[in-house]
Formats: structure tokens, sequence, C-alpha cells
């Protein structure tokens, strides 16, 4: 199953490094239509040290017609050391993640909408063999003028989590482990056009389970800045900030990523 969905986000990618997707900094303003954006990321580093094989691709499929609007994402993401001075060796992965999400918005009014998703992700780091979300609820509007928005979102999510604890001692094993959790997903996303070729975007995401509010959250921040380059083609750089007060396995409770590329609009 999992390699069916691999082969999936191979063909539909887009871009998440963490967790908790962002789904704020993949939204458009566009009225009607079809929108599509794809981006590439490659390097490739050999030196004394080995060989390192980074790869990052993402497709975004946006479509509007009346009050709907369906958004379809994916990604992958690899990060791979190889040693060169021993052909035998196996290459290692530092980071190794997908992922696949379907959102429903209905406009309700000006500054209401109500939103329905459903994600598949996996990180072979993280030893996250599948986590699969469902979730609905509103999104409010607080603010939006030619160069700034605010948005708030408040949602139910259910969740299905499968993980791997790896032990090696005091004997190599693998343990298992299966989560169900209700959880609230709030949500506070801003969008800043400081000029006509630069532009901030920052979400910040809650996530507590619902049955041990403040004993287990996850809360992850995220800014975005965007240069334009030209219509179509952009140079953008992010940091994402995640805490995870109760991860199901003992993994860093608190992990970081910076990244840049470029991202090309298909439009």
């Amino acid at each position: 199953m999992r390699k069916l969905y691999l082969l999936l986000l191979l063909f539909l990618p887009v871009l998440s490094p963490a967790q908790v997707v962002n789904t704020e900094k993949l939204r458009s303003a566009s009225d009607q239509g079809w929108l599509a954006e794809a981006g590439f990321d490659f390097g490739l580093t050999r030196n004394k040290a080995g060989q390192t094989l980074r790869l990052g691709s993402r497709l975004r499929l946006e479509y509007q017609q009346g009050n709907s609007r369906w958004m379809l994402l994916g990604a992958y993401n690899l990060t791979q050391f190889r040693n060169v001075e021993d052909p035998g060796s196996v290459p290692r992965n530092f980071a190794n993640n997908a992922f696949g999400h379907l959102r429903y918005n209905y406009f309700v009014n000006d500054w209401l909408t109500w939103e329905a998703f459903t994600q598949y992700q996996y990180d072979e780091i993280q030893q996250i063999d599948a986590r699969i979300l469902s979730g609905t609820g509103p999104r409010v509007k607080l603010l939006k003028t030619d160069t700034s928005q605010l948005f708030f979102g408040l949602l139910y999510m259910f969740e299905h989590e499968e993980s791997r604890d790896v032990f090696e001692e005091p004997e190599a094993r693998t343990v298992d482990v299966t989560l169900n959790d209700n959880r609230m997903s709030a949500y506070l996303s801003g969008g800043f056009q400081v000029t006509e070729t630069f532009s901030i975007n920052h979400v910040t995401y809650f996530q507590p389970n619902l049955e041990d509010f403040f004993g287990d959250f996850r809360i992850s921040s995220e800014t975005s800045l965007s240069f334009k380059i030209s219509k179509k083609l952009a140079f953008r750089t992010y940091f994402q900030l995640m805490y995870d007060e109760r991860p199901p396995i003992p993994v860093p409770n608190t992990m970081y990523t910076l990244s840049n590329g470029f991202e090309l609009s298909l439009e």
C-alpha cells in the first residue's frame, strides 16, 4: 500500500518538509477556473566526505467554480548520502518524506468559508509509516486589503497514525505503534504584499489532542518569503519550526527546516 501511495505522489508532487503540512502558503487568489503550479529542487555534492543527493518536487492543482473550490496537493523530498570510497556501502537517507492532500472549500459569504480535507503522509526518518487525517470546520476572514490578508481557522480532525519504534538494545527489535486520535486544528494565517515583487506569508498551527488538551499537542510556525523574478518564475525561501509535546515514538520534540528553491507558475 505504501508503494502505491509513493507512486502516486511521485507523479503528483508538492512540498512538505515537516509533519504538519502547511496548506496556507499553497492557496491562490484566483477567482474561477483552473490553476496549476509546479516546482523542482535538485542538488548534488561530491567531495572527500562522500556524495550527497537532494531532490524535492511539488505540484498544486486547483479548480474553482462558483462558491466551490477544490485543491489537490502532493510532495516528495529526499536527501541521501553515500560513501563513494566504499562501493558496497548502503546510501543513508537524511530525509525521505511525501504527502498527498485533498481539500474542499465552500464560500458561505464574504467572510466565512467551510472547509473539509483528507490527507496522507509518511516520513521515513521520523519513523512514520502512515499518517491519515480527515477533518472539517470554519475558516474566518479577519482582514483583507489590496496588500494584506489575515484568516483564522478552527477545524476538527481525526488522525490515524502508524509508526515504528526501533530498539537496538538489549536486543534488536521493532515495535509497531498505532494511534487513533481526535484533534483540533486551529490556525492563524497572514499574507503581506510588501512590493510588487516581494511578499511575506506566515502561519501558525495549534493541534491539541481533544482528550489531553495541554498534555498532547503540536505547534507549527512557518514564515515564507517570495521574490518574483518574472511573471511565471519566483525564488522562495521559508523557515518552519515544529514542536510536538508527545510524539508517539522517541524522536526530538523540536524540529526545524530552512529551505530555498524556485517556483514555476503554469497558470
